[in-house]
């Protein structure tokens, strides 16, 4: 199994213990990915993925730069534009999974852009 898709299934098993309703996974169009669409209550969350195996290139969480909040902003509302669910509030959180000597870190940073 590819190392982004083991990290997508640790988080969703994550957001899930956690009580939150998993929407959708993998969304795909024509401007770009969401990892996890999820409902936390009334909020509709739209959540990134980071994986990594070592801290060479960071922490996971440091990938995600401003050009891509943007991306996943756009991607967002153009998914939301097609959906008929109802929702009050909207986020955007990430989760970072970094595993290294045979153990596995999972850090949520809820509502990155605040």
């Amino acid at each position: 199994m590819k190392l982004g898709r083991w990290g997508e299934d640790i988080a969703e098993k994550y957001l899930k213990k956690k009580g939150y309703l998993i929407v959708e996974r993998n969304f795909r169009c024509r401007l770009g990915e969401i990892d996890i669409i999820a409902r936390d209550g009334a909020d509709l969350v739209f959540v990134e993925v980071k994986t990594r195996q070592n801290q060479s290139y960071g922490l996971p969480c440091e990938a995600i730069n401003a050009a891509k909040v943007r991306h996943i902003k756009r991607t967002a509302v153009y998914y939301m534009t097609g959906c008929a669910m109802e929702y009050q509030d909207v986020r955007l959180d990430v989760i970072e999974i970094l595993t290294q000597e045979g153990k596995t870190y999972l850090h949520h940073i809820e509502n990155i852009t605040g």
